[in-house]
């Protein structure tokens, strides 16, 4: 197509391109009174007149003839361009109706990769879910490869992000929601996404998150490493860290948790840009994410061991289903809701830690595992204790036959230490030395039986989770306060 340099070669190109017809120029050329007008009049008329988009004039003034039409779709503009393909903003020629059309870049025809692209496509119209982008249609043909989408009004994550830098943990939690619901739909459907990231998330004008992008869960079983299609090296750098299966949906479980943990608070902890694959080798760069109460400390307590859970190295320790996850998480927000307080009780709160002399109360916290130490440290800093961690039961009572002012109170934690939190708890209760420190035993659900087997007392209590942590910081403090009472007595 030769480039346009009269009003009337612009017209006839556009009808030659598909984006206008003969019958929606008649009344342009009425109101201009003739067709012997500059070409920079004609163009502002269509674009006023909405029959061009910049997108559409700029292609036809360059001589350009192709991308205008896909099947029964005008294209209006580019929403999106990546290096596999590119996203338009388009109008259905008959109903109006606006959709967005995923094209293949033209260098990929006839490559392995525009098959993935055919079968990502595939996969995609099988996945029907309110967080999930719709696929209505897919073309594969020789030369031109295309899908198309519904078209969400909004922003993907990413951009977002950049925007605000960092949100506030009711609505980051929310859109996570959303993810999740999706993950575990796929999931359930036998798919899992292999590229969960900001940018393959959408987030709709109502606030509400869609995924997109499901490309590389369509390698599964198809095409193998000579596709020509990488993996993400996100993605491979974890599963080999942690031995999984490229297709273990923890491992999106653990890309959703970092996703949240990044929302919140405004830090990306993992490696970003070009170069990022040599960072990623060693693998060490998921050890080094950064507890989330230490970036963000105002976020619930709740919220934060919901996200250390969901980055936890250790598979087996990771939620094994995004179900799993949004279950929690939804638990984590109401119980974060029901635990806000007024600025007034929080200055009461950052009290809590001191004891009579005005000092801070020393709090010992044995517990094995670090991001749990973490959380439950960020925990009872905020509000007035001075903590100190031990990982076991017989290191905890050593500090006090070394030190008998070594603390005072001690908070026996059995979710990774295990019945041996049980029989510590019951030696500091026997042993001269530590008989009258308040102490507080914190068991997981499952391992309730053991309540029986500890010997409590009115400074030696026991707290069973699910509860609230406004729940465990009474308990401390109870334990403290009895035995401060009877000093006083």
């Amino acid at each position: 197509m030769q480039l346009p340099s009269t009003a009337d070669d612009l017209a006839r190109s556009a009808i030659d391109v598909g984006v206008v017809t003969d019958a929606q120029l008649q009344p342009v050329w009425s109101e201009l009174g003739s067709s012997n007008v500059p070409m920079s009049e004609l163009a502002q008329v269509l674009l006023r007149k909405g029959l061009l988009t910049n997108y559409q004039l700029e292609r036809i003034q360059k001589g350009l003839r192709d991308g205008y039409v896909y099947g029964d779709y005008t294209v209006l503009y580019c929403v999106g361009s990546g290096t596999f393909a590119r996203v338009f903003r388009a109008v259905h020629r008959e109903t109006g109706q606006i959709f967005a059309v995923k094209v293949l870049r033209s260098r990929h025809n006839g490559t392995p990769k525009a098959d993935f692209f055919r079968r990502e496509g595939e996969l995609g119209k099988r996945l029907k879910h309110p967080n999930i982008v719709a696929i209505h249609d897919v073309v594969s043909r020789p030369g031109l490869h295309y899908m198309v989408m519904d078209f969400i009004e909004g922003q993907n994550l990413r951009d977002l992000y950049r925007i605000r830098k960092k949100f506030e943990w009711e609505n980051a939690a929310n859109i996570l929601c959303d993810v999740l619901g999706g993950l575990h739909y796929a999931f359930q459907q036998g798919v899992t996404h292999r590229d969960l990231k900001m940018s393959n998330v959408l987030v709709a004008s109502d606030g509400s998150g869609k995924l997109v992008d499901f490309g590389l869960a369509a390698l599964d079983g198809v095409v193998g490493d000579d596709s020509g299609v990488d993996r993400t090296v996100e993605y491979g750098s974890l599963e080999k860290l942690t031995g999984v299966r490229k297709d273990d949906t923890r491992s999106d479980v653990f890309f959703a948790g970092y996703m949240l943990h990044q929302m919140i608070s405004g830090v990306a902890s993992l490696p970003e840009g070009r170069n990022r694959a040599q960072k990623y080798a060693r693998g060490e760069v998921f050890k080094d994410i950064r507890p989330l109460l230490e970036l963000a400390p105002d976020v619930p307590m709740s919220l934060a061991m919901t996200v250390s859970k969901a980055l936890e190295l250790d598979p087996e320790r990771r939620f094994q289903t995004p179900g799993d996850m949004l279950a929690e998480l939804k638990l984590a927000m109401r119980r974060a809701k029901g635990s806000e307080t007024s600025a007034a009780a929080r200055s009461v709160e950052e009290l809590e830690g001191m004891g009579p002399d005005g000092k801070p109360r020393k709090l010992l916290i044995v517990e094995s595992d670090v991001k749990r130490q973490d959380v439950l440290r960020e925990l009872f800093k905020r509000n007035g204790y001075r903590v100190l961690v031990a990982t076991d039961g017989a290191r905890a009572l050593t500090r006090f036959v070394n030190d008998p002012s070594a603390a005072d109170i001690v908070l026996f934690c059995g979710a990774t230490i295990g019945a041996d939190a049980v029989r510590a708890f019951n030696q500091f209760g026997e042993e001269r030395a530590t008989a009258n420190i308040p102490t507080v035993l914190l068991l997981e659900e499952a391992q309730n039986q053991w309540v029986q087997a500890a010997k409590t007392a009115e400074h030696r209590g026991v707290v069973v989770m699910p509860v609230k942590l406004r729940r465990l910081r009474e308990a401390v403090l109870s334990a403290a306060t009895a035995v401060e009472n009877v000093a006083k007595a």
